[in-house]
């Protein structure tokens, strides 16, 4: 890296005539700017730098000069020690000014308090704003270190310098006016040994918006201590348990009276009563949920406030002039009160008056068969209806989960007697699917027989169906379609058997119980099975003892696969563990 010498100002800035000095070493920038006791200032120039120079300007360049010479001389001039740099002295007065506060009702002017900055070595000001916690105002350095124009002085356009300042007058400074009420030591002690009037000092004015925001702020402190320990038992004891009474207030004497319905309140911990009233639905009244607020209420037959012995079904209490009767009580006040007082008639007292019309229940209009029922049952109770909501914990934990069955018609046509259909009903949603099976030259499409939606079972009070309703050999209706349900999927029978709670007739240990007294059923069943089976091998066929057991026992169909499930194997069914179970 290379610089230019610095040559003798005859000498023009020209290309030609600058020149490189090989001897400097040192490419370093001075600084200029320094902070002094907290406050930035200009650093002077060292005596040295300044000799260096003038030195530098009336010596000629010489290129022949060795390095090393260069370098001693660096080493030489970098001996030198800045000498110790003088102290500006800085004037602080404290101020404040008014600040107009619009579109506020709590106040319409604010006081602001400032220091103001004065250094002595160039008459420049600064002004800071003291700093307060949640002012919500942009706070800190209001004026920058500059000079400030005397808006005051003759002529026009002088700035202000160290002695227009003193205590208890107005300066204005760029439109704002700051009234000085006091200065620091040092400025007191400067004016002091200058002659100087310095001036009285005041005392701030308060501001009353940040007065009322510390009182705010200030932290609640208990000035009362209970000392008696009887409250800090009962505080332990009855903390959150309250008395709940229903009452009424008939207010019929009066104009445009009614009975009012409310709640009365009794807090154990400090026995106290609130009173709540209960808006009926269209009331026209306010939705003012409190009567009477907390308080102690007290009794005007004794004088005394009120306490939980006084307070039972059939009582009347005065709240304010106004007379409540106790119609009812909830649970947890009977059964407090008859531990605490012994026991007590809660029968709730029927206040409701019998009207000269009846009560015309509104039900919705019957379904019109477009959409899907329940959705348009919405428009029913609203204009701008809602989605059905979905059990989600079940479309999730159900998911895939499905129940088939082999169907055929209920009494069928002729065309339709060889027409084999299959039924699944979906757990997650419990909707129901029928398709129809291929058949071959049948005349009729294979596929989808009805899409799959949530049916109404006819045979249940119209209630939707839900997977029990679902077994083998049971007849079900769907879209006006009698289907005898058949045998059921290997999914279908596991999933019934392991939850027998919700499909009994899959329960085999209450099916042998249920039909194990039953010897005379047992003994036909068995000679039967005998009769089938010439070899007596113990086997035979599963059709034959389902049949079988559903003529001898008369039981459901389903019962009976269950039954024939549990016993069978590849041979067949074995009669010989069925008998011995039964016996």
């Amino acid at each position: 890296m290379r610089t230019t010498a610095v040559l003798p100002t005859e000498f023009p800035n020209y290309p030609g005539y600058t020149f490189y000095d090989p001897r400097k070493q040192d490419y370093r920038r001075g600084q200029y700017l320094k902070v002094t006791a907290g406050l930035m200032g200009a650093r002077p120039p060292l005596r040295s730098t300044i000799t260096k120079q003038l030195d530098e300007h009336s010596k000629t360049i010489t290129f022949a000069e060795p390095p090393m010479v260069s370098m001693q001389f660096q080493q030489e001039s970098s001996i030198e020690q800045p000498k110790e740099e003088p102290y500006e002295p800085v004037l602080r007065f404290y101020a404040y000014f008014r600040e107009d506060i619009t579109e506020s009702q709590e106040e319409e002017q604010r006081v602001r308090y400032v220091r103001i900055h004065i250094y002595l070595v160039d008459n420049s000001i600064m002004i800071e704003e003291y700093r307060i916690r949640n002012s919500g105002m942009e706070q800190g350095v209001l004026l920058r270190r500059m000079r400030a124009l005397n808006p005051n002085s003759i002529p026009f356009g002088g700035q202000y310098i160290a002695s227009d300042f003193k205590v208890g007058i107005n300066v204005e400074i760029y439109g704002i006016v700051y009234h000085i009420y006091s200065c620091d030591k040092f400025t007191e002690n400067y004016f002091h040994e200058n002659g100087l009037e310095l001036g009285q000092f005041e005392e701030p004015p308060d501001d009353l918006y940040s007065i009322k925001r510390k009182l705010t702020e200030r932290p609640i402190r208990v000035g009362h201590i209970d000392t008696d320990k009887t409250h800090l038992r009962q505080f332990l004891d009855f903390d959150g348990k309250v008395l709940r009474f229903y009452a009424i207030w008939d207010d019929r004497t009066n104009l445009f009276g009614e009975k009012r319905k409310f709640v009365v309140h009794y807090f154990l911990v400090d026995d106290t009563i609130e009173v709540v009233q209960v808006l009926p639905p269209n009331s026209g009244r306010d939705p003012v949920s409190r009567l009477l607020m907390k308080t102690k209420l007290t009794n005007p037959q004794t004088g005394q406030p009120y306490k939980d012995s006084d307070l039972r079904i059939g009582c009347h209490i005065d709240v304010n002039g106004r007379d409540f009767f106790l119609y009812d009580a909830d649970p947890f006040t009977q059964q407090f009160l008859d531990q605490k007082y012994g026991p007590h008639d809660w029968t709730p007292i029927n206040i409701e008056e019998a009207l000269p019309f009846s009560n015309i229940k509104k039900e919705p209009p019957p379904y019109n068969g477009w959409g899907d029922e329940q959705d348009s049952l919405g428009y029913c109770y609203s204009l701008h209806p809602k989605p059905p909501r979905k059990d989600i914990v079940k479309l999730i934990t159900k998911d895939g989960e499905v129940l088939r069955f082999s169907a055929r018609f209920k009494n069928p046509a002729p065309q339709d007697r060889n027409r084999d259909f299959v039924v699944a009903f979906y757990m997650m949603d419990d909707t129901v699917a029928v398709f129809e099976l291929p058949k071959r030259n049948s005349g009729f499409r294979e596929g989808k027989f009805i899409q799959r939606s949530r049916v109404k079972n006819v045979r249940n009070n119209n209630n939707y169906f839900v997977a029990s309703d679902f077994e083998v050999g049971k007849e079900v209706v769907i879209n006006g379609y009698t289907f005898q349900l058949g045998v059921a999927d290997e999914y279908a029978m596991s999933y019934m058997e392991a939850d027998t709670i919700q499909f009994p007739q899959a329960d085999l240990h209450e099916i042998i119980m249920k039909y194990k007294s039953d010897a005379r059923a047992l003994m036909k069943s068995r000679r039967t099975f005998e009769g089938n089976d010439p070899k007596l091998s113990g086997f035979v066929d599963k059709d034959l003892a389902e049949r079988t057991l559903v003529r001898n026992y008369n039981m459901p169909m389903h019962e009976a696969v269950t039954i024939v499930r549990r016993w069978s194997n590849d041979f067949g069914f074995d009669y010989f563990s069925f008998v011995s179970a039964l016996q």
